[in-house]
């Protein structure tokens, strides 16, 4: 009798482990938070003077357009203008935000300066820091813009007032004991004129050491004139 061959039997797909189930009081986990309307409108316009502010010191007015700005920022030219309407008006509004951040950090800087004499000197120097740089540099481009651009010249006018109230409050902090002086503001605007007559030298002359050298001598003569009676 011819031997009787088993029939094949069909392989059996490997069972799959239960997936355990979710118990019903499982915490779901929370969407992120939408921002508003009006935080969002606030982050495009702080990337905006970022932006612009970049821009100024490492372009210059000339090349600091809005097309640019926008494309640096990482925003869609519309949505810039539907902060500022001109050229003009954005970088007035950056050079405001610079010198009020500037301000905020001079003013800390300001309370952890020394007591007692060297507190003039000190104190000067960080006036001077706020001129010895790239960004006061990118302000006298746009000041000198200004000459024959009459809608900047009347943002930036605005601008300088604020700019004047500002220092003068950071010029009482840095030198109290100097600030009951009949004369004090002027001896503030006679420092500040020296300072910018310092820096410009920067202009024609990126990175020479000669305004900083020139620093220390008319720095010299300031203080005598600080520690002078008023």
């Amino acid at each position: 009798m011819p031997a009787r061959h088993a029939t094949p039997t069909t392989p059996t797909a490997p069972v799959s482990p239960a997936t355990p189930a979710t118990p019903a009081n499982a915490a779901t986990p929370a969407a992120p938070a939408r921002r508003s309307q009006a935080e969002r409108s606030s982050t495009t316009r702080q990337a905006l003077l970022d932006a612009t502010i970049a821009s100024l010191v490492e372009d210059g007015y000339a090349n600091t357009t809005t097309s640019r700005v926008a494309e640096r920022a990482g925003v869609s030219r519309g949505a810039h203008l539907h902060h500022f309407q001109t050229r003009q008006a954005l970088v007035a509004a950056a050079i405001e935000r610079l010198s009020r951040l500037r301000t905020d950090e001079l003013l800390e800087a300001a309370d952890a300066l020394p007591a007692g004499r060297e507190r003039v000197a000190e104190g000067l120097d960080l006036l001077w820091s706020n001129y010895a740089s790239p960004k006061f540099q990118a302000a006298l481009d746009l000041w000198a813009s200004a000459r024959t651009d009459p809608e900047l010249r009347a943002h930036l006018t605005h601008v300088e007032r604020e700019l004047d109230r500002q220092t003068l409050e950071l010029a009482r902090r840095l030198f109290p004991d100097s600030a009951g002086r009949p004369d004090f503001e002027r001896l503030i605007e006679m420092s500040l004129a020296t300072m910018r007559g310092l820096a410009m030298l920067d202009t024609l002359h990126p990175g020479d050491e000669r305004n900083r050298k020139q620093w220390a001598f008319c720095r010299a003569r300031l203080v005598q004139m600080f520690e002078q009676e008023g």
